[in-house]
């Protein structure tokens, strides 16, 4: 799975942010195999995860694999004392419940939503989509909303930085506007290491920086009051009238 995110994708680091890390990106590939040749999930053909071609490829493996993985069994030393004929109804039953379901799933779906069960679609293509056509997504209506939503994804997904810095100058009419998607945790999104600096218009890496530096200042100052032990004040120096003294720094 490594190999082929690699082949199609570019990186073989995983899609979601927090989780396109080295010792994650591992762990998740390793989850989706023994997810893949153990019970295929539906969503696990979204493109970031499987992807349609290699779903469907795993589906039909484990409709082939599972009668040989049987007959290897029976043939090896103490498989006459398995149930054989327990086990040859059950998989047969299993098989056929996966056909008719498929089928009627199939012949249910919206048509246009068939094909992604198997026609091969990679994450760039689908971000190329969602950042240029879609209309509607999970965190509200609009060109807008779609392209916020791409952006919750690790930043190596992004489309080139140019377009992503040119929509981010739209950043002081959100400002004034508020949308939904606009929220705090979104634009702390953006001032994430990983994201490319090219990708951030100049005014709104300033922006960034200057918050990052008063953030930084407050935490120095904030250390250095607790560290100091001038703020400490005795039983002697307050006159017996209080037990000790404590020292906050409210940020403007």
């Amino acid at each position: 799975l490594l190999l082929l995110r690699y082949a199609v994708e570019g990186s073989w680091r995983f899609h979601l942010h927090g989780l396109d890390a080295a010792v994650p990106s591992v762990l998740m590939h390793l989850m989706l195999y023994l997810g893949s040749v153990a019970a295929p999930f539906p969503f696990a053909r979204f493109p970031g995860y499987l992807g349609p071609s290699l779903y469907c490829a795993s589906v039909c493996y484990q409709t082939i694999a599972s009668p040989l993985m049987l007959l290897v069994a029976f043939s090896m030393e103490g498989g006459s004392g398995l149930p054989q004929v327990e086990l040859w109804a059950l998989l047969g039953v299993a098989t056929v419940v996966l056909l008719v379901g498929a089928s009627l799933m199939g012949c249910y779906m919206v048509p246009e939503y068939r094909k992604t069960f198997y026609q091969h679609k990679s994450l760039k293509t689908l971000i190329k989509w969602t950042w240029e056509e879609r209309k509607v997504c999970t965190v509200g209506d609009g060109t807008d909303a779609s392209r916020a939503d791409v952006l919750a994804f690790a930043s190596w997904t992004w489309p080139p930085s140019d377009q992503v810095r040119t929509w981010l100058e739209g950043w002081e009419r959100w400002e004034r506007e508020q949308p939904a998607w606009f929220t705090e945790k979104w634009k702390a999104r953006l001032r994430h290491p990983s994201v490319p600096p090219e990708a951030l218009p100049p005014a709104l890496k300033r922006k960034f920086d200057t918050a990052n530096e008063n953030k930084e200042r407050y935490r120095r100052a904030s250390s250095s009051l607790i560290r100091s032990p001038s703020l400490a004040v005795s039983d002697d120096d307050a006159g017996g009238r209080s037990t000790g003294a404590s020292a906050k720094v409210v940020p403007k």
